[in-house]
């Protein structure tokens, strides 16, 4: 899914080398980055005021199905998009396009992982120096998995109870993590560990993996 926020075209170049996907989804002017990457869409929402004549007569001559609806509405674009796509049940997904100058969007994209965290699927918001995720439950990090060599954990909800961490250079032994604690930023793996475990009772995490 790409999102209308600022996109590194070259970092993105590079990354979605290395995935597998066979749909792309984007919210409005998120189809100006698709066209400069050269992607195929298979589906384009919003009402693309904002985007160039150019590039909706190329996909309009493609097999690209578009979804239309008025600038004014209740909801951002990428929320209408996501909503939409966690209907189709998708084994995961990748948001890029999510962040950038406007942190009050910024802040509603991590908001709306909460429906697909909901539906058990996936869904991770990425940029050039990040990748962001929502847990509701435990979870294993590996070396060889990680988007960068830092990791943090924050609260997501008023509280997250019965916090473990295992394998970390910074390890927590049951602590109760609540809306304001700064605590479970910028760990990473401990020396020699190729995995890690984060365990916690009740409560949601925003996970960050960060390059720098």
């Amino acid at each position: 899914m790409i999102a209308g926020g600022e996109i590194d075209i070259d970092f993105v170049r590079e990354y979605i080398q290395k995935l597998e996907f066979n749909t792309v989804v984007c919210a409005d002017s998120g189809l100006d980055a698709a066209y400069q990457l050269g992607l195929s869409v298979q589906y384009a929402m919003g009402d693309f005021d904002s985007v160039s004549d150019e590039v909706l007569k190329h996909y309009q001559a493609q097999s690209t199905e578009f979804v239309k609806y008025p600038p004014e509405k209740d909801a951002t674009d990428s929320h209408i998009v996501l909503e939409w796509v966690v209907e189709k049940l998708p084994s995961e997904i990748i948001i890029l396009g999510a962040t950038g100058r406007r942190l009050d969007h910024f802040l509603a994209n991590v908001n709306i992982l909460m429906k697909p965290l909901s539906y058990g699927i996936p869904a991770y918001i990425v940029d050039s120096h990040n990748r962001l995720y929502l847990l509701d439950h435990s979870h294993i990090i590996r070396r060889k998995e990680m988007f960068g060599k830092y990791i943090s954990f924050l609260p997501f909800t008023e509280e997250v109870s019965a916090v473990y961490l295992r394998g970390f250079k910074y390890e927590l032994d049951g602590q109760t993590m609540t809306l304001g604690d700064s605590i479970g930023v910028s760990n990473e793996l401990a020396e020699g560990q190729e995995a890690a475990l984060i365990e916690f009772g009740d409560g949601i995490l925003i996970a960050v993996e960060s390059k720098d």
